[in-house]
């Protein structure tokens, strides 16, 4: 009951937050409905494709971690499987996420232990995320973070110590006397074996510092083609926005989206990027029909999981959840 209470509030979030930036910006309606007729298609298609390179390219950095701890999995399963959990992410409203379908997908078909494979994911999550904070620190220097006010700065510098504080505790819990809290109550005691293992496997990547250094390079090129893909929209639509904004905007949003009180972080995507594009002079309307232009590639993307997903877990019933 709670977890499907939780999912009701979630979507209830996403689609308040959608709500609110339309009407909020209703005024602007006749300025969208021209950009629309001067959108250039081939752009927008050139957008959809660089974005299904970038979550393909996942295949390359979570595998790469994957094989740091022996296990050897064939590309194309890796490709289906994020192609799926981006599909639970984006389009499913149930209490599975995608990390947790990955998972389940490795233990299920390639009997990759539940521990090992959460690790993976997370590690993988880790990696992105210290992608991200590359590339604002790029767009520090680029002289990007001038066109924040000072609330928007301050509010970006607090998300990322609150970031790192928790990557502490994932990676320091002694510091943090979190063993101390486990022991302390019992209902832990069941857990608690399997959060050390976790914990283990999970520091024990500070010993393959090649396979780490190689996913985030994958993480980097990855990053590429989503700021090819942004810059596309950005020519769809005519915007006056050059190439090195995007070194800021992605990495802000995808900060601001990773907040789990929407579905796939919809809603909360959306108002960001207004928010980040309409900083660099881009009026709200325009800055409107970029976010939805790219809720459209990113719905669209998972609907090819979801196809995927039927094919591989219905008509080739494949050890798959819904």
């Amino acid at each position: 009951m709670k977890r499907k209470l939780g999912t009701v509030l979630r979507i209830a979030i996403s689609l308040g937050l959608l709500a609110f930036l339309i009407y909020r910006n209703k005024s602007n309606f006749s300025n969208m409905l021209g950009a629309i007729r001067d959108l250039n298609i081939y752009y927008l298609v050139a957008a959809l494709v660089f974005y299904f390179i970038a979550i393909s390219f996942i295949v390359f950095r979570w595998g790469i971690l994957l094989k740091a701890h022996g296990y050897y999995i064939s590309g194309l399963f890796l490709w289906q499987t994020a192609l799926i959990g981006f599909f639970y992410n984006n389009l499913l409203p149930t209490s599975v996420g995608g990390d947790f379908y990955r998972v389940y997908d490795l233990k299920q078909n390639k009997s990759v232990p539940v521990n090992e494979g959460i690790a993976s994911v997370v590690m993988e999550r880790i990696i992105g995320t210290f992608t991200s904070f590359t590339l604002l620190v790029i767009s520090y220097f680029l002289g990007l973070f001038g066109y924040l006010s000072k609330n928007a700065a301050l509010g970006l510098l607090i998300s990322i110590l609150v970031i790192m504080l928790f990557f502490m505790v994932l990676f320091m819990p002694g510091i943090f006397r979190i063993n101390v809290l486990l022991k302390k109550y019992r209902i832990f005691s069941r857990i608690r074996p399997r959060l050390k293992e976790f914990h283990e496997i999970l520091i024990s990547y500070r010993y393959k510092i090649k396979y780490l250094l190689i996913s985030y390079l994958f993480s980097i090129i990855i990053q590429v083609f989503f700021l090819i893909s942004y810059n596309s929209i950005s020519m769809a639509l005519g915007l006056e926005l050059k190439f090195h904004i995007f070194i800021f905007v992605i990495p802000f949003v995808a900060l601001a989206s990773s907040v789990p009180i929407t579905i796939g972080g919809i809603g909360i995507r959306e108002n960001a990027l207004v928010f980040a594009i309409a900083s660099f002079g881009i009026s709200q309307g325009r800055a409107i029909l970029f976010s939805l232009m790219l809720l459209a590639i990113i719905l669209i993307i998972g609907m090819m999981g979801g196809i995927i997903y039927l094919f591989k877990n219905i008509l080739h019933r494949s050890k798959g959840i819904i």
